[in-house]
């Protein structure tokens, strides 16, 4: 893995479930390689372009990482309405991209979401932008949404043997109504199905954390117990 340097956090508020506190360890890997990847995502990792992540944390234990089986996966009612809501969109797919389009559609969604879900505020620049999402050590490549020749959603993703892994998404919060976070999820495992993927992994799934229980919805799913054996998820 060849990590430059590995470090903690000092112990925060945590920003999942209210009351308390992690502490994050953070490996920054440059030469990291996409299977070794993979066996670190089934030991709980995750990452943003060239840092790897796991949450540290005293007495809590409640990010799980999960996991989507495509070969069984199928949408739901829901799902499958959204998808038909959402195709006059086109969906595009290539290498991640630095503009200041990419920037304004992050930081806008970022803060919509501190009034709608009680985000801390926070916003992006070229730089953290590139770290996040463009300086990356892994085949990678960004799904996009377009209306009419306007960019309305993005979601990042790495490339393993076995997995496409879902980094992160974002889309313009004035088409909130039309579910664009679930249409470019589905859209991002009818792509690793295509390429021959076995699992989409969807980071970590946070019981009682509204922005993060969503996960379980793609079923069937898997869902690493404490011990890290994958487990189905119970209804």
């Amino acid at each position: 893995m060849a990590s430059v340097e590995t470090y903690r956090s000092d112990p925060m508020p945590c920003a999942y479930l209210n009351g308390l506190i992690t502490t994050q360890e953070y490996s920054i890997t440059p030469r990291l390689t996409a299977d070794v990847y993979e066996r670190l995502m089934d030991a709980g990792y995750r990452k943003f372009g060239m840092v790897l992540f796991r949450p540290v944390c005293d007495g809590c234990s409640a990010c799980r990482p999960i996991r989507i089986p495509l070969a069984e996966f199928a949408p739901n009612r829901s799902q499958r309405r959204n998808m038909t809501r959402n195709r006059d969109l086109e969906i595009r797919i290539g290498p991640p991209i630095l503009d200041a389009e990419r920037i304004e559609l992050y930081n806008r969604y970022h803060a919509a979401q501190v009034g709608r879900c009680g985000w801390e505020a926070q916003s992006t620049d070229e730089t953290q932008y590139s770290q996040s999402f463009v300086l990356n050590p892994l085949p990678a490549f960004e799904l996009t949404l377009w209306d009419q020749g306007k960019l309305v959603g993005i979601a990042h993703n790495d490339v393993t043997p076995n997995v496409v892994s879902a980094i992160y998404h974002f889309y313009d919060p004035d088409y909130e109504a039309r579910g664009l976070g679930t249409y470019l999820i589905l859209n991002v495992m009818n792509t690793a199905k295509m390429m021959g993927k076995t699992w989409v992994y969807m980071g970590y799934f946070v019981a009682g954390c509204r922005s993060m229980e969503y996960k379980k919805c793609y079923r069937p799913c898997e869902i690493m117990n404490t011990l890290g054996v994958w487990e189905s998820a119970s209804e």
